[in-house]
């Protein structure tokens, strides 16, 4: 119990300094989308609030399971799956690498129905890669 509090401790302690750490990225007035700001700001307030949470109440039987549930296979292969597609980003073509990450993710983590192994895949590709070339116009790798 008292190791959760540390732990908790250290969480908060750790997303309070990626929040100053963030307050040092440059940031340009004129961008008409969302800062460099966010993404690490929205990650430290994660922190913060989970360690808090089990500062606050160690041992809570939801938290363990959680943390229990994350180190079986299922996790550690989502987690292997994850280090590939990082790690072949730049390789290959975008839309083709997020439908098989987020084929194979979904077959690790238990999905087994053929219309939801068919349909999500393309479809959570195709958003994606909409999303990021013509929402927030990012280049991303394609193969031409």
């Amino acid at each position: 119990m008292k190791a959760d509090r540390l732990a908790g401790v250290v969480t908060a302690v750790a997303g309070l300094g990626l929040a100053a750490a963030s307050a040092g990225l440059d940031i340009l007035a004129s961008q008409p989308t969302l800062s460099a700001r966010f993404f690490p700001y929205l990650l430290a307030g994660v922190l913060v609030l989970c360690g808090l949470a089990l500062a606050v109440r160690p041992g809570e039987r939801l938290l363990s399971e959680v943390v229990a549930q994350l180190l079986v296979r299922r996790g550690l292969a989502f987690a292997g799956l994850l280090l590939v597609y990082a790690l072949t980003f730049r390789y290959v073509d975008f839309r083709f690498g997020t439908w098989a990450f987020v084929l194979a993710a979904m077959w690790v983590l238990g999905s087994r129905s053929r219309l939801e192994l068919l349909i999500l895949p393309l479809a959570v590709s195709a958003a994606t890669y909409a999303l990021f070339r013509y929402g927030f116009v990012v280049l991303l790798p394609t193969w031409t």
